[in-house]
């Protein structure tokens, strides 16, 4: 029973630390031990720091997002389009699939249970940015698989864009797409599990709606979503979810509210050092043992935190999912985060004893981030993505020399030059539509960084004519040079 009253009030709450056998109800009872807490009430019916008062931070913005949802269940008979979209490795083949295409149709798919489980190896038809006509020309196969196991369902749907537009996802999150491009890898966790765990996956790996992506490659990221003072913020604020009351996910107050720490760029390296190391421990083990499981993982790792005796079956695994050393790599990288918040006086604690120290200080941490964010001062954790137009050069001007002041044209800051041909499409579009003038191939080419190869230069021209051909930018040539422009920008000069 839950008693709800208007006023904030103090309270006692009791968790079972222990529990022992009997063979009586008072010997049971006897066995049980309980820690108590006591403090307000907060508004999750929780005793200590109020979580649900941290607020989301625009440092975070646009960075975690919920995987694709490719369909929804008719209600009626509970069908599903979504195994039309489906396929596994052979058919993936069968149906052209490559990981370096230039305009991927045949994806690899990962779902939560990928994560944590055994993977399935599944593989997706990705339509997105194509319509009916353009998905038909190029993957006329995968075209056809669409229209015959998802196109009957989509046309009973009530939902007029799932009737209208049957060949592409239910839900295709351009958001999480437009975050990872580029990237040549990304962060990873199941929305419900037991374990939070957070991983790398490629960039051309497509993510199911089971999951959340976190849009970083830098192993800095993943080490301090990894550590105990993310994954105990996770714990306490996502909720539960699923038969097994599992912990949940949730971007909006698992990530969003999330300060992370402002490290030296020696403290920042060293985790991002143990942040690769903790990824690719786990990987290789699972190479090499392709039934060890995540969950197996930690399960035995909560054993040894525990103190619990392993048993032979538990001593056997061990010595194949080298869980030891996965703990010594957990406890470095827990140090190393509590050192980048400043907060040493934690480290080394048991878990229970610093808790609700660490909600405390996050909760005072979110304030204060909030604070500099109204006065001005956001603490982009991607700055070049999140707030491009604020990131400018600076010159250095020398005391006591005067400089005559000049009229100068201020050019377009070089930006990387992708090396995934996707990526450079997006980047050539996104060039061409800062500026309403026009382009020549050597032009653009002198906004990216590298030499001007006739690789590079023959990239550009192909891509160009690719947006052409979609309606993106027009061409004009003149004496003989082709000048392009971006089409819209061209109907409002």
């Amino acid at each position: 029973m839950t008693i709800v009253s208007k006023n904030k009030s103090t309270g006692i709450i009791g968790t079972i630390i222990s529990e022992g056998e009997g063979k009586t109800i008072e010997d049971i009872a006897n066995s049980i031990s309980i820690t108590w807490s006591y403090g307000l009430i907060t508004d999750d019916l929780r005793i200590g720091a109020d979580t649900t008062k941290a607020i989301s931070l625009r440092a975070n913005e646009k960075l975690c997002n919920q995987g694709c949802k490719i369909a929804q269940k008719r209600r009626k008979s509970g069908e599903s389009w979504a195994q039309g979209f489906l396929v596994d490795e052979k058919a993936a083949v069968d149906l052209g699939y490559s990981k370096y295409a230039e305009y991927p149709i045949i994806r690899r798919y990962i779902a939560g249970d990928d994560i944590t489980n055994t993977t399935r190896n599944a593989f997706v038809i990705d339509f997105y940015g194509l319509n009916q006509q353009q998905s038909q020309e190029y993957n006329a196969l995968a075209y056809q698989r669409i229209l015959e196991q998802v196109k009957p369902f989509r046309e009973q749907s009530n939902d007029k864009l799932f009737r209208e537009k049957w060949w592409l996802f239910g839900r295709p999150r351009p958001q999480m797409r437009e975050a990872n491009q580029g990237l040549n890898r990304y962060i990873i966790t199941s929305e419900v599990s037991k374990h939070r765990v957070f991983i790398f996956i490629d960039y051309d790996v497509l993510s199911d709606g089971s999951c959340f992506t976190f849009s970083f490659e830098d192993g800095y990221f993943l080490g301090v979503l990894s550590s105990i003072i993310h994954t105990h913020w996770v714990i306490t604020t996502g909720g539960r979810m699923g038969v097994a009351n599992d912990p949940r996910y949730n971007n909006t107050v698992c990530f969003d509210p999330f300060p992370f720490p402002d490290p030296t760029l020696e403290q920042k390296q060293k985790i991002r050092e143990l942040g690769d190391r903790l990824d690719s421990h786990r990987k290789q083990v699972q190479a090499a043992h392709p039934d060890i499981t995540i969950t197996g993982m930690y399960n035995l790792l909560e054993k040894l935190r525990a103190g619990t005796p392993f048993s032979d079956i538990d001593r056997a695994y061990n010595n194949r999912a080298l869980v030891s050393t996965l703990k010594q790599i957990h406890d470095e990288l827990d140090k190393a985060v509590f050192e980048a918040y400043g907060w040493q006086d934690l480290s080394g604690k048991p878990t229970a004893e610093i808790d609700e120290t660490i909600l405390e200080r996050l909760v005072a941490l979110n304030a204060e981030r909030a604070a500099e964010e109204r006065n001005g001062h956001i603490r982009w954790l991607r700055p070049e993505y999140q707030a491009p137009a604020q990131t400018q050069s600076t010159q250095i001007t020398l005391t006591g020399i005067d400089v005559e002041p000049e009229t100068v044209v201020i050019p377009v800051e070089q930006q990387k030059w992708p090396t995934l041909p996707k990526a450079q499409l997006a980047a050539i579009r996104d060039l061409l539509r800062t500026s309403s003038g026009e382009w020549t191939v050597a032009q653009i080419a002198n906004q990216f960084t590298g030499k001007n190869t006739q690789k590079k230069l023959d990239a550009i021209s192909e891509n160009l004519d690719r947006l052409e051909w979609f309606g993106v930018v027009i061409d004009r040539e003149d004496t003989g040079i082709v000048y392009w422009q971006y089409a819209e920008l061209q109907q409002t000069a």
